[in-house]
């Protein structure tokens, strides 16, 4: 999977600082609405999906761990990746 945004920098070496940043973080990874981890670069290996439907969803996060919002709704995409029998 790669992540595409624009005038967002993923910064690994500034995560968890307590000011907040609005151009860099991490994102968060979800599968099925479960949180699997931070993602600190643009590629991640997905591994083995369950079989049907699997909602793929990035949510962009400042180096504080906030949410990244632009006009009041969360930076975030999703898809959905149907695993055939």
């Amino acid at each position: 999977m790669e992540i595409q945004t624009e005038n967002f920098k993923f910064n690994p070496k500034k995560a968890g600082d307590h000011l907040p940043s609005y151009n860099e973080g991490h994102a968060h990874l979800y599968i099925n609405g479960e949180k699997v981890n931070r993602l600190y670069g643009k590629y991640y290996y997905l591994g083995t999906l369950k079989q049907g439907k699997n909602e793929i969803k990035v949510s962009l996060n400042s180096n504080n761990h906030g949410t990244l919002l632009y006009n009041g709704k969360k930076i975030e995409d999703s898809t959905v990746v149907d695993v055939a029998n």
